[in-house]
């Protein structure tokens, strides 16, 4: 077990700290890698304790950073609100953002992880961050919702008639839409278009048709899929059911492939250097310091790789059911740990 080492460094009065001490394994056993490993002493921090983020609390997830090899807590902590696929601001806390600031500066890259709505699939996302706020804990980003962009082109130039398009409704059934007429003019055919379109989703500009950049309308067109249900999501292909008089063929391609952008709230917010996939974690005991000079790295003897434990001791851990059971996977891919709180 790790030593109780409460207050490092040279004898003399200092700032008050709170020892702690918890436990992880559900029996009081757990088996051990041989020969244990080493916390990487810049990085490794526990951002959720707030008397002191150098002191690692027990349960503390661990992951391996790829370049050196070292170990360092596998996750900065859980995000404080949902995020939306157009949303530009990541809510945190202070703690993790004064360590996102610390690790990787004021602008970046982090992974979340979590699923796009409760016990949703759980996916990794790398985001990208302009700003960071150390008092608030919101986090700047870019959106992460891409929509789907499919493009229809006409192997020959449209001079008359109308098309049908069988299209996806949001409730994943197909739906053919009413014909489009054609017209010389190219806003009136794409006014057609979406008027059929609209009529087949039942969703006002849930799929959105406009030109071809520097192609005139009556060689194809673009399909936007922007609206309400359909932001965010990949769609399968549109398909032509009736051409234009003169059209001989059609070609649909997906020039986007649309990507869900939201997370759920207390999703994991972690590191980018290989450290979050998860391995192991700290197991019972008492606190363990990191160097009071904040470089020199710290053996850890004892690393868990099997065992019965109470994952709702792990830290962080989520509230979301599949998040929580995504851990476990991730713990259970090298090790083999069985979650009591499951029975």
């Amino acid at each position: 077990m790790p030593v109780f080492n409460p207050i490092p460094g040279m004898p003399g009065i200092s700032t008050e700290k709170i020892a702690r001490h918890r436990v992880v394994a559900a029996d009081g056993y757990l088996d051990f890698l041989p020969g244990g490993v080493v916390l990487d002493g810049t990085k490794t921090r526990d951002p959720g304790n707030t008397d002191d983020v150098t002191r690692l609390r027990a349960g503390l997830l661990l992951g391996k950073i790829t370049s050196s090899g070292k170990y360092t807590n596998a996750a900065y902590g859980l995000s404080a609100g949902a995020l939306t696929n157009s949303g530009t601001a990541l809510a945190s806390s202070a703690a993790i953002a004064t360590e996102l600031l610390r690790r990787v500066g004021a602008t970046g890259t982090f992974k979340l992880t979590g699923p796009p709505t409760a016990a949703g699939t759980v996916r990794t996302r790398t985001v990208t961050y302009s700003a960071l706020n150390t008092t608030t804990g919101d986090i700047t980003i870019t959106a992460l919702g891409v929509n789907e962009v499919q493009t229809v082109n006409l192997s020959t130039a449209a001079t008359g008639g109308s098309i049908r398009l069988l299209v996806p409704k949001t409730d994943g059934t197909l739906a053919l839409t009413p014909a489009a007429a054609w017209s010389a003019t190219d806003a009136t055919l794409l006014s057609n278009l979406n008027t059929a379109l609209d009529t087949a989703t039942g969703v006002v500009g849930g799929i959105v048709a406009t030109a071809i950049a520097a192609t005139d309308t009556d060689l194809g067109f673009v399909l936007t899929f922007s609206g309400t249900g359909y932001a965010g999501n990949t769609w399968p292909l549109v398909q032509v059911d009736t051409l234009f008089t003169s059209n001989t063929g059609a070609n649909v391609v997906r020039t986007t492939t649309g990507q869900d952008g939201r997370f759920v709230t207390a999703s994991l917010i972690q590191p980018t250097d290989g450290s979050e996939s998860i391995v192991s974690f700290l197991p019972d005991g008492w606190e363990i310091p990191m160097a009071a000079d904040g470089v020199s790295d710290v053996p850890l003897a004892q690393l868990p790789i099997r065992g019965n434990i109470d994952g709702a001791n792990l830290l962080p851990w989520p509230s979301d059911a599949s998040l929580k059971q995504w851990i476990r996977d991730q713990l259970n891919t090298n090790g083999r740990f069985t979650d009591v709180s499951k029975f």
